[in-house]
């Protein structure tokens, strides 16, 4: 017994680095895509399928006002821009907070600009978030950063490639998972997504 426990705490120390680099690696090389020009930007396809252009475009029109639009963290600018049911087309600019830390006694965050686009057909649509730029309104000096300057592999990631920079490395972690959440939240209201409810039978040992 005592041997298995001396393994089994050698193992844990391992389990929780592999964790950790898996939780880390989704940020790395390659997690923020760059054009041809030069313009960060982040684009997906999801399949819907059994519904028509016109009943994914209603989904997501509602989606992006009342959950983007008039989000929890939404700023005045933030607006839907182009709404075209007859090409499947929903354009969005959106200004909203990124809060890096928010507690009662500390909060981090900056104005988070972009733009959301979306391309719809039958049982099918194109997500697409570009134009992205930073605002620090919260200091003296009030400065913008553009994606382009701030989160790229270049600008983000040290020179191997295998580890966030820590101010950009913040920026950079905390759009990739705003990009996650719109976009999967798409997917949610217009069933590409699904939640799917496991029930795991959990057998106890009874000692008499």
């Amino acid at each position: 017994m005592k041997k298995l426990i001396l393994l089994l705490l050698a193992i844990m120390p391992l389990g929780c680095m592999a964790q950790q680099e898996d939780k880390t690696s989704k940020y790395l090389a390659g997690a923020v895509p760059v054009n041809e020009a030069g313009f960060v930007y982040f684009k997906k396809h999801y399949e819907v399928k059994g519904k028509s252009q016109a009943d994914i475009y209603a989904a997501l029109l509602q989606y992006t006002q009342k959950d983007i639009v008039e989000g929890a963290d939404h700023l005045p600018q933030a607006r839907i821009t182009e709404s075209d049911a007859g090409t499947g087309t929903i354009a969005a600019n959106i200004e909203e907070y990124l809060y890096f830390k928010r507690k009662a006694w500390s909060m981090d965050r900056v104005r988070f600009y972009y733009q959301l686009i979306f391309q719809i057909r039958d049982s099918g649509f194109d997500v697409e978030m570009r134009n992205i730029r930073y605002l620090y309104d919260d200091i003296s000096q009030a400065q913008t950063y553009r994606a382009e300057q701030w989160i790229t592999d270049k600008e983000a990631l040290n020179k191997a490639g295998t580890k966030l920079l820590r101010i950009p490395g913040k920026f950079r972690r905390f759009t990739i998972d705003r990009k996650d959440a719109i976009f999967l939240g798409a997917a949610k209201a217009t069933g590409a997504v699904r939640k799917v409810t496991r029930t795991v039978e959990v057998e106890e040992e009874v000692t008499e």
